[in-house]
């Protein structure tokens, strides 16, 4: 099993500074966040390139490593705009359990990093069973 690898290089992300918006379970009212949990992060990276996989299981890691990032607060938001969350474990791993197929936004959160955004495709069709893999920023 290989994982699908996101590098997230500055001069590629988009970043969108965020000041003064508390933790909690404040969310976004509109726009293309609607729904996320707000948060005071650095900045949302927001990735260009959608993940296309079988199942809704991935890993936060460090950016250029294998350093697991435990505790992120993973979303995922389906077009009707139902959000399912869940944290990653010790190991930086996550599994969401029963989601349809179909295109999901997704969103990761923790303090002292920058928040990732980015799109995934779930299909049962797809013959790997790769995890979807996400760098996570220090914030700046």
């Amino acid at each position: 099993m290989q994982p699908v690898t996101v590098r997230i290089p500055l001069a590629f992300g988009t970043f969108l500074l965020l000041a003064g918006l508390g933790f909690g379970q404040e969310r976004f009212e509109s726009g293309k966040y609607k729904g996320f949990i707000k948060y005071s992060a650095f900045a949302i990276v927001e990735l260009q390139d959608p993940f296309t996989v079988r199942e809704a299981r991935g890993v936060v890691l460090l950016p250029n490593s294998n350093d697991p990032v435990p505790n992120v607060l993973v979303e995922f938001r389906n077009a009707g705009g139902k959000i399912k969350a869940t944290k990653t474990d010790s190991r930086g791993q996550f599994k969401f359990r029963n989601l349809r197929e179909g295109t999901y936004m997704f969103k990761t959160t923790l303090d002292g990093f920058q928040s990732v955004v980015g799109t995934v495709v779930f299909h049962k069709s797809v013959k790997t069973s790769e995890a979807i893999r996400i760098e996570m920023p220090l914030g700046v």
